[in-house]
């Protein structure tokens, strides 16, 4: 198996984000202007990195943020992919993270002592995402063997997926990610073999503070 580089990256601000609110999946925010300048500056970021595809989730704002790395890759292709959805939040979705702190600290502490099949009432479990989040990594190795590949998702699923990745990592300490809003990891796979040798990454965001 030939190197297979891939770049993670979580979508740019929302209203929702900067009011610390939940998202998930039902909540479909466009990025407000912070989130707008943010993926103008990924953008410049990616333009002069070689990508052999580009994998997005279909909600808005991840779409918008990957659009300026879209425009300036004009070849490449580009799969939107429902699999990159952020997690469900069932009934959680749309109300004020601070609301909801017991119930998201309960989920927190039984993820840590390796319960990942609990749920929201409507919702998905951990164990539900991580299908999803392993269906993906497995699509982009056959299609992709030695190649570079950006995908740009969302938060929890971003933790998700790079726990799901580094078997070493594994769920139950997926919250050891952080995750800026556009920040970047990478992964590289070295005869089958997992790297991260970036976090987290936003140094394209200087110029603003890095208010991400």
């Amino acid at each position: 198996m030939a190197d297979l580089t891939m770049y993670l990256v979580r979508h740019g601000e929302t209203e929702y984000n900067r009011r610390r609110l939940m998202q998930g999946q039902r909540i479909d925010a466009p990025l407000n202007r912070t989130g707008q300048a943010q993926a103008r500056a990924l953008g410049d970021r990616f333009c002069p990195v070689p990508l052999d595809a580009i994998y997005v989730s279909p909600l808005r704002r991840a779409m918008a943020t990957a659009a300026p790395i879209v425009e300036c890759h004009p070849d490449t292709p580009v799969h939107v992919d429902s699999e990159l959805a952020e997690m469900s939040w069932g009934e959680l979705e749309g109300r004020s993270i601070d609301d909801v702190e017991d119930v998201l600290r309960s989920f927190a502490r039984r993820w840590k002592e390796g319960e990942f099949d609990d749920r929201v009432g409507g919702g998905e479990s951990i164990h539900d995402v991580a299908e999803r989040a392993r269906r993906v990594l497995d699509r982009v190795a056959v299609r992709h063997d030695g190649g570079t590949v950006l995908v740009v998702t969302h938060g929890r699923y971003l933790r998700v997926l790079l726990a799901t990745a580094l078997p070493e990592i594994g769920l139950a300490c997926m919250d050891r990610f952080p995750h800026a809003n556009t920040g970047v990891y990478r992964v590289i796979w070295h005869d089958g073999k997992p790297d991260l040798d970036l976090s987290n990454c936003t140094e394209h965001l200087e110029w603003m503070g890095d208010a991400a």
